[in-house]
């Protein structure tokens, strides 16, 4: 497989190198794991295909920095291998342990948080991340604000009373 910024339009490309790591994976941890050990061997081609991902991905900023590519660039190329690695590990984790309707709409979930949060890692545009603050931290602004507000209202004390 070329590691290069044409990486982003090889999908199948990925998708064959990533299937072909997870046979490998699995062809070792069915020896090690029975087949009563399910759950075992999901963590496992999970952990597996997460490493092999690690490690292109480490390859892929690697040419990307000694070739000057652009921000667009490797990002693109971050998101297809992601989004590859992904499809490989539910095929794969499905093929250990089926998924039932409930485990695969959380695991789509758990694995799409990551995949959106690529995009803020390696960012286009000029944006970040931030610690959103506490709801009692913004419920005391709100309140301090409101009674500041009211205080400060020019109204007679009597203009209220009928």
């Amino acid at each position: 497989m070329n590691i290069d910024k044409t990486l982003k339009d090889n999908k199948s490309e990925l998708l064959a190198y990533f299937r072909d790591r997870a046979s490998e994976f699995l062809t070792e941890i069915k020896q090690k794991y029975a087949e009563t050990q399910s759950d075992k061997r999901a963590r496992a081609i999970n952990e597996c295909l997460n490493d092999s991902k690690s490690k292109l991905r480490a390859t892929i900023l690697q040419q990307a920095e000694k070739e000057q590519w652009t921000h667009q660039e490797k990002l693109e190329c971050l998101l297809m291998i992601t989004y590859c690695n992904i499809v490989v590990m539910i095929e794969s984790r499905n093929s250990v342990r089926p998924y039932e309707y409930m485990d695969f709409s959380r695991r789509v979930g758990e694995l799409w948080d990551p995949f959106c949060k690529l995009c803020f890692y390696y960012p286009v545009n000029d944006v970040s991340l931030f610690i959103p603050p506490l709801f009692s931290e913004v419920k005391k602004k709100l309140t301090d604000e409101i009674v500041d507000y009211i205080n400060n209202l020019n109204i007679a004390p009597e203009a209220g009373v009928n």
